[in-house]
């Protein structure tokens, strides 16, 4: 399972939203803050120069006072600017960094009266990025790793225990010198060949593919991609989400944002490769959300793979935000955590990817739960 959370965290007027945990069913979110800031009620806030938690939370200064440096004071100290009813270092405030109200974007600091990133970070869009371990912009801003790699020192490495991701494509997918079915992962899958009256199956058995076996006019087998009654097609149960193949065909399954629902679709053929979901988020800047995904009733002999992508262009450049690749059929899950400080509304893609197997007649379940 991948895991991909960001958190940032913006200024703004000496206030900021407090990062909230999870909170259990029927509970409340608790709170905490970045120091030096504190968390006064469901705000973090500077009770250094916050004229309405000066010194301790809900202190307030009196009119035409300012809170100095932890005290309400009616003059600002030599070396501070008067901001509004703060006391503030242009030098070193990220909330008037230069000039009044001027706020440092993100997790940007500000040194010498200009907003900058922290030292050994990069500056990729309003984000401050380690370009040494950061997937998504490795060696250089907006260049990122494929989804089964991993950034180190900079450079893309495929990440350790990965699998041939696929058995057909006549490439090493997961970088150990092993293609196809010559790779021990691809044991038990299956390609099309040429039988006696149609199309056949052979099947990768312990590194070498089989006999081509099926299109000889025997009894049909559902979603197996083989006409073995030669009528001319292959029998499917294809579920009521299909045509969904594509992030162009993604189907929405609920119009109100952030869904709460459980979903039922199968992968009912050889042919079925990819089943493509969308849904709408409506997020709030101040307070950390997660979106929860689970994938579980995978029917036995089967592996099914989940992903997450935050528009349908990240999803047709196979640019994630967070993969579940567990073997077999073992219960998929992501937990995303959204960025603090700023509006990850929008609307969400969700591909879950057969690996290997298919079923007519069983359904797979995914759970999701929009940002929460």
């Amino acid at each position: 399972m991948a895991l991909l959370a960001l958190t940032l965290v913006t200024a703004c007027s000496g206030e900021e939203g407090p990062v909230a945990s999870t909170p259990d069913a029927g509970g409340t979110s608790a709170g905490f803050c970045e120091p030096p800031l504190q968390l006064c009620g469901d705000r973090c806030v500077s009770t250094q120069n916050d004229p309405n938690h000066c010194g301790a939370c809900f202190n307030t200064c009196p009119a035409s006072s300012f809170c100095d440096r932890s005290s309400c004071a009616t003059i600002c100290s030599p070396g501070l600017a008067e901001c509004g009813a703060a006391c503030a270092d242009l030098m070193t405030d990220r909330a008037h960094c230069g000039e009044c109200n001027h706020a440092c974007p993100g997790d940007r600091m500000c040194i010498d009266g200009d907003c900058v990133c922290p030292d050994g970070t990069e500056a990729c869009g309003t984000a401050c990025v380690d370009v040494t371990k950061t997937a998504a912009h490795c060696g250089a801003c907006n260049q990122p790793c494929d989804f089964d790699e991993l950034c180190s020192d900079a450079q893309c490495v495929c990440r350790t225990g990965t699998r041939e991701t696929n058995c057909t494509d006549g490439v090493d997918d997961d970088c150990d010198d092993l293609v196809d079915c010559m790779d021990p992962d691809c044991d038990g899958a299956t390609r099309r060949c040429m039988g006696a009256c149609g199309v056949g199956i052979e099947t990768c058995m312990g590194t070498t593919w089989g006999a081509c076996e099926g299109g000889s006019g025997e009894a049909e087998i559902c979603g197996d991609g083989v006409d073995q009654d030669c009528d001319g097609a292959d029998l499917r149960n294809p579920d009521g989400w299909e045509p969904n193949d594509d992030c162009s065909q993604c189907r929405l399954v609920q119009p109100e944002p952030d869904p709460d629902l459980r979903i039922s679709a199968r992968f009912d053929s050889v042919d079925d490769q990819v089943d493509c979901f969308r849904f709408v988020a409506d997020d709030s800047a101040y307070y950390r959300e997660y979106i929860e995904l689970r994938l579980t009733d995978i029917p036995a002999g089967n592996d099914y793979d989940l992903y997450l992508y935050e528009s349908q262009s990240k999803c047709q450049a196979r640019d994630a935000l967070a993969v579940s690749d567990a073997a077999g059929n073992a219960s998929e899950s992501i937990s995303y955590g959204e960025s603090f400080g700023t509006s990850d509304s929008g609307t969400y893609f969700i591909r879950v990817v057969r690996f290997s197997g298919w079923s007519c007649d069983e359904d797979y379940t995914l759970v999701i739960n929009g940002l929460d």
